[in-house]
Parts: C-alpha cells; sequence; structure tokens
C-alpha cells in the first residue's frame, strides 16, 4: 500500500468520525430536551395523580355522606348532625352543611348563620342546582371562616323531588400544602390555574385570585391556547431575562391546571446524569463503529466480538425496559389500592347500617354501627358468629342454628339472602332485625358481607297495628256473640217458665226431667262452643305452623256466619269434589282473622249495594272457592256487592285507608290483610272489580309439613 493510499483512507477515517460526533451531538442534544421535558412532565403528572386522588376521596366522602344522609329525616337532629361533622372528621373538611329549598341551614361545625341568611343565594347552592351533580364550585370567601375556599356539592334528591343542597368546604390552604409538597431543584416550584388561567394555589399569595398566568408575561400569552390542545406538556418561556420551562397536566375531576415551572438550565441540570449516560452510549457505539471498520481489515475475529457487545447491550435495554415497566405497574397499584382502602374506610363507617365482614363465617371486620347496635366493642365482636349474636330460639318459634344452616345452604347455591332474624343487645335483650347476605371476593379470598337493619320501631308499629285491627274487630265479635247467644238463652227461658206450669199440672216426672235437662244442656254447651270460638280467634298464634286451608275457612265461615244470617247473606264455599287436603304454613289464628276481614267487607259492600238500590231485589251472596295451580294454593272470594272504586283499588292495601268512611272502618284491615299474608306466608294478595261486586285473590305456597309446628 503507496502513500497517497494511506492518507486517503486516514481522510476517509477522520471524515467518518466527524460527522458520527456530529450526528451524536445533535442525537445528544435532542434527547436530552426530551429527557429534561419528560422529567419535568412525570413531576407535573405524579403531583397532578396526588390531587386527584386527594380530591377524589373526599368527593367519595361527600357521595357517601349524602346517601347516608337521604336515609334519615333531614333536619336539626342529632342524626344529621352526627353525620355531618363524622363527614367533617373524615375529609378534614373545614365545614360540611346542608342548605334545604325552605331556606334551612344545617352546619356539621354548629355555625349560627345570621338573620335573613337564605343558604339558596350563595354560590355553593346555586352551582349544585345549575349542574344537578356532584361537582366542585370556584374558589369563594367563606362566611365562617373568611378564608378562600373551594366547595364540594350535591344536590339531595328523594323520590325524584330536589330537597336542598350538601356541601363540604375545602380551605385552599389545606390543597396548598398538599401541592407545595412538590419540590423541583431549587428554582422551581409547582402552582395552579383553573380553565381561564386565573391563579388558584402559588406560593406567591398576592397572585391568588387576582392575576391570570397568561397576563403576568408576555411570553405566556398563549400558553392557555396551547393547554387546549393536550392534557399535558411542556412550554418554554422567558421570565425577567430567564428562560424557564414549565409542565402542566389537566385535572380532569375540576378542569383545573396543576403546573411545575424551574429554570431550564437547572433542569438541564438535573438531567445531566442521565444526558451522560445517554452520551456515553453514543461513545460506545462510535468506538463500536470504528472497531468494526477497523476490523475489517484485522479479520472476522473481532466482528464476533462486536457482535456479542451489541447482543449484551440489546438483553440490558429490553430488560431496563421490563424493570421500567414493572416499576409503574406497581406505582399505580399502589395509589389504586390506598384510593380503595380510603373510599372503603369512609363508607365503611359512614353507613347507617351495621355492616360486617365474615370469612367462613366468623366476623372478621365491621363498622362502628355494628358495635353501637350490639352495644358490644369493636374488638369483641371480632372473632364471633352470627349465632354467637343470636338467641337460641328465633321469634318464630324455630332454632336459630337450624334456621342458619338452611339460609347458608341457599347462601351456597348462589342466592343474595334477605331475611328477618333475631339478635341479643349486651345487656340480654333481644331485637329484631332485617339481615342482608351476599358473597364476594375480597384480597383472593372468598367472604360473606352482612348488611344489618334494627326494625325494632317498625316491628312494634306492626304489633301496635294488629292489636287496633283486633280491637275493631272485636266490637263486631260481640255483637255476633250476643246474637249467636239470643236462640239459646230464649229456649233456657222457656225451659225455666215451663217449671211452675209442670208442676202445678203434676207433670214432673222423670222422663220430663231428663229431657229437660238434655236440652238444657245442649244449649249451655253450644253457648260454651261459641265462647270457645271466639276466645280462639282473638288469640295470637305463638309459632308458625301446617295447618288445612279448608278447615281454616270453615272456622272463619263459622264465627262470620251469624252476622251473614242476620242480614240475609248466602255464602257458598265450593270445593272440587277429589280434593285432598291442602296444607300451608303459618300463623292460623291471623289468617283466620284475613278471611273474617274479607268476608266482613264482602257483607258490607252487599249491604251498600242493595241500600243504595232499594227498589231492585238484588242478589247477596258470598263466593268461596279454592283450587290448585303450580304447587300454590288460590283462594277466591267473590260477593254481589258495590265494588270498589278505580281510583281507590291501587290504595287498597294502604294503613288507614277505607272506603267506608272514618266512622265505619280503620283502614287498617286489609293492611294487616296484606301483611300477614305476603310477609309472613310468602304470599300473594290482589283484588279486581267484576261487573258485578268484587273479587279477593290469596294465592299461598303449599307445604311439604302436615299440622307441624316450626
Amino acid at each position: 500500500m503507496n502513500l497517497k493510499t494511506n492518507y486517503l483512507v486516514m481522510a476517509g477515517l477522520l471524515l467518518i468520525m466527524v460527522v458520527l460526533v456530529g450526528v451524536t451531538y445533535n442525537s445528544t442534544r435532542i434527547i436530552t430536551e426530551r429527557t429534561v421535558e419528560n422529567h419535568q412532565q412525570s413531576i407535573a403528572a405524579d403531583a397532578a395523580k396526588t390531587v386527584e386522588l386527594w380530591l377524589s376521596q373526599h368527593l367519595n366522602i361527600v357521595e357517601a355522606s349524602a346517601r347516608a344522609v337521604l336515609e334519615i329525616p333531614i333536619g336539626q337532629t342529632p342524626e344529621t348532625l352526627r353525620i355531618l361533622k363524622m363527614a367533617m372528621h373524615a375529609g378534614d373538611f373545614s365545614d360540611v352543611y346542608i342548605g334545604l329549598k325552605d331556606g334551612t341551614m344545617i352546619d356539621g361545625a354548629d355555625w349560627i348563620p345570621p338573620k335573613g341568611y337564605d343558604p339558596g343565594n350563595r354560590p355553593w347552592y346555586k352551582k349544585a342546582v345549575a349542574d344537578n351533580k356532584i361537582t366542585f364550585t370556584a374558589p369563594y370567601v367563606d362566611l365562617t371562616t373568611n378564608k378562600l375556599v373551594i366547595a364540594i356539592v350535591k344536590p339531595l334528591v328523594v323520590n325524584h323531588e330536589f330537597q336542598g343542597v350538601i356541601s363540604a368546604d375545602i380551605i385552599l390552604d389545606t390543597l396548598e400544602q398538599n401541592v407545595m409538597n412538590v419540590k423541583i431543584g431549587t428554582s422551581g416550584y409547582t402552582f395552579i390555574i383553573d380553565s381561564l388561567g386565573t391563579v388558584l394555589v402559588h406560593p406567591d399569595q398576592e397572585l391568588l385570585m387576582t392575576a391570570k398566568i397568561q397576563e403576568t408575561n408576555q411570553s405566556l400569552s398563549g400558553i392557555l391556547e396551547y393547554f387546549k390542545t393536550s392534557g399535558s406538556g411542556s412550554y418554554y418561556y422567558t421570565y425577567l431575562g430567564v428562560k424557564k420551562i414549565l409542565s402542566f397536566q389537566r385535572l380532569p375531576e375540576t378542569g383545573w391546571f396543576l403546573c411545575t415551572t424551574v429554570e431550564k438550565e437547572e433542569a438541564y441540570t438535573l438531567a445531566k446524569n442521565t444526558a451522560m449516560l445517554f452520551a456515553m452510549g453514543m461513545v460506545f457505539k462510535i468506538l463500536a463503529i470504528l472497531a468494526v471498520l477497523l476490523m475489517l481489515v484485522i479479520g472476522v475475529s473481532a466482528l464476533i466480538l462486536v457482535i456479542s457487545k451489541h447482543r449484551f447491550e440489546s438483553i440490558v435495554k429490553q430488560q431496563s425496559r421490563l424493570l421500567s415497566g414493572k416499576d409503574k405497574d406497581l406505582e399505580g397499584e399502589i395509589t389504586r389500592r390506598k384510593e380503595i382502602e380510603t373510599r372503603y374506610q369512609t363508607l365503611f363507617n359512614v353507613a347507617t347500617n351495621a355492616i360486617m365482614l365474615s370469612k367462613n363465617f366468623i366476623i372478621i371486620e365491621c363498622n362502628e354501627k355494628a358495635a353501637d347496635m350490639f352495644g358490644i366493642p369493636h374488638e369483641k365482636i371480632i372473632g364471633r358468629s352470627m349465632l354467637d349474636l343470636s338467641p337460641a330460639i328465633q321469634q318464630d318459634g324455630r332454632e336459630s342454628r337450624k334456621k342458619w344452616d338452611r339460609i347458608i345452604e341457599n347462601l351456597v347455591a348462589g342466592d343474595q339472602q334477605i331475611f328477618e332474624w333475631a339478635f341479643n343487645r349486651s345487656d340480654g335483650t333481644e331485637f329484631p332485625a332485617e339481615v342482608g347476605l351476599k358473597t364476594l371476593r375480597l384480597d383472593s379470598e372468598m367472604v360473606t358481607l352482612y348488611s344489618i337493619w334494627d326494625i325494632s320501631k317498625r316491628a312494634d308499629a306492626e304489633h301496635q297495628l294488629r292489636q287496633a285491627h283486633k280491637l275493631a274487630a272485636m266490637g263486631e265479635m260481640l255483637s255476633a256473640i250476643a246474637h249467636q247467644w239470643r236462640q239459646p238463652l230464649n229456649a233456657l227461658s222457656t225451659y225455666i217458665a215451663s217449671l211452675p206450669s209442670a208442676f202445678y199440672n203434676q207433670m214432673i216426672t222423670k222422663e220430663f226431667i231428663e229431657k229437660m235437662v238434655r236440652e238444657s244442656d245442649s244449649q249451655i254447651q253450644f253457648m260454651s262452643r261459641t265462647i270457645n270460638d271466639f276466645r280462639q280467634y282473638f288469640r295470637p298464634s305463638k309459632t308458625k305452623q301446617a295447618f288445612e286451608v279448608h278447615d281454616t275457612i270453615k272456622s272463619a265461615v263459622k264465627l262470620i256466619h251469624p252476622q251473614l244470617r242476620q242480614n240475609a247473606v248466602t255464602l257458598e264455599i265450593n270445593e272440587a269434589p277429589d280434593e285432598t287436603e291442602l296444607f300451608v304454613f303459618g300463623y292460623k289464628n291471623e289468617f283466620v282473622h284475613v278471611l273474617v276481614n274479607i268476608i266482613s267487607n264482602a257483607k258490607d259492600a252487599i249491604l251498600e249495594r242493595s241500600e243504595k238500590n232499594r227498589e231492585e231485589e238484588a242478589v247477596r251472596l258470598i263466593e268461596i272457592s279454592v283450587e290448585t295451580r303450580n304447587n300454590t294454593v288460590v283462594l277466591k272470594i267473590k260477593d254481589t256487592g258495590c265494588g270498589i272504586p278505580d281510583l281507590s283499588l291501587p290504595k287498597i292495601f294502604t294503613p288507614y285507608f277505607t272506603t267506608k268512611g272514618v266512622a265505619a272502618g280503620t283502614g287498617i284491615g286489609l293492611y294487616m290483610a296484606k301483611m300477614i299474608v305476603e310477609k309472613e306466608m310468602q304470599g300473594q294478595i290482589s283484588v279486581e272489580n267484576l261487573e258485578e261486586g268484587a273479587r279477593f285473590i290469596i294465592i299461598l305456597p303449599l307445604s311439604d309439613l302436615k299440622g307441624n309446628t316450626a
């Protein structure tokens, strides 16, 4: 190889090195710039995620508090104030309050509004009404604290009717403390603006709510237009002759922008290490290329070394990307779990019903309401079972353990269970409750969720309704007893009156005395049976049992028959000739009450029609028919009365609703009938008008038991 050729080779290698150095420099500059932007955007995104989580947790607390408030009567009551104070504590709000549409103000911080104060004129109230959903207000000065606040507001709607607004105040200083925790070097800081550029949170307090970012600096005049093109990004500007970089991230919940700003030089310094690593990588690549060029001259052996090195770098990069992806997934999972835990604890303790979680039906967690309901500390409920908190015998007479085993069987089969259950309080007293059971998966384990409502007040009200109904019926039945006794009393009076005449006429013989005693005893036994029938009617059934439908119908007819006969009303019972005994399960005496009430109402309807149509001879007939259908007993009671007004049909089973007028009816008979048939016997009751009169239809499930109690 001559000297000229060597010069050409050297010149070529030098040219290649210059080109590679130039390309490397330009690539390094671009990568460094991208690295700086990505680094700043990552800081903004992390800070935005923290603020979003913080705001979302507060939204959940207000949402849960609104649901809790809607489950109770809203007013200046301890229950309402307790929920507001719990929400204040849970969310560290400065105040939680409710403004009702009638101008009433209920304040969790016990603030007393000045005279003439109307919540409907406040910005937080108007914002909730305008948006008709849970939302954030614009910052405003709170009358209670005289500080700049934002409010989370939600309209309160009950049965599609607007009642008022619940609002929770967050002092902007609190939000600033969360945002200002983010530090960016020595010159950087974080701030928040709204969608119009107004400064909401900023280290410079003089800018709050008075300055707009696009008006603070000429080089920032077009920043809002840039914000609208993307949910995140970076923007370069100059402030007092210093070049700076601003990165932003939009907050979806509020439409605000969380921004970070730092001097460009310092940002590049922070990213210097990353750029140096990249530059070193580029140097290695240059050396590798030079090595390849040299090894082409040296030989194939050097080429193998370069290929091996390249493969090693690929593996390192692949592993780095994999580790980076796992880190991001782990950060996301941690954030999600924190959010779920906060939401769970808030909903768990704000709930107005008792909530318990069990694993293998042993309680592992409960809320504060459960401890209040049972009168037992939280830690003493943990580790117990449902049966440990219950009496041995339930209020329907069934053993708690057997009844619980049956419920568990249905739950395991996949059915959600809702049932009534008796529990023990710590003082030994029992109380009725409605329980909902649902199995779900929590942390890869199957658990059972218990929702328990104390229904003591409802049970007392139902008991009082039953007693009122029986007292109302007792007056009618006393009249029936008097009518039942009139004939045997007349007969006894006749027997006694005949004794003097028989004595004076010397007709008193052994046969005469025996006949007199036999017939008198027959009348007395009839009167005694009448008393027993009516005493049995008014005696409540203590336990559920299987009873025969036809016998029960006959018992009811026997009680009401004197009144029917007195008013010339005919009652017919239509039974299928091949019908066997039909057993249903429930409280027998209470079901007799149901039949007597319906038949008595039918009699009154027939008499009302006869009174209105005196010139016509109306048929006075009540028909009772019994049939089976799809493993149920269908009982139909039809009359030839005046029927039920169409407008009254939907309300006929409503408590205290009567078509007879206040003087003639209490309005609780048919309501009690519906409760006994549908709630106690799991049946159905309905009514319909016919061309002549009305017809009540009772459908009851057939029982496999035969006269057994449960």
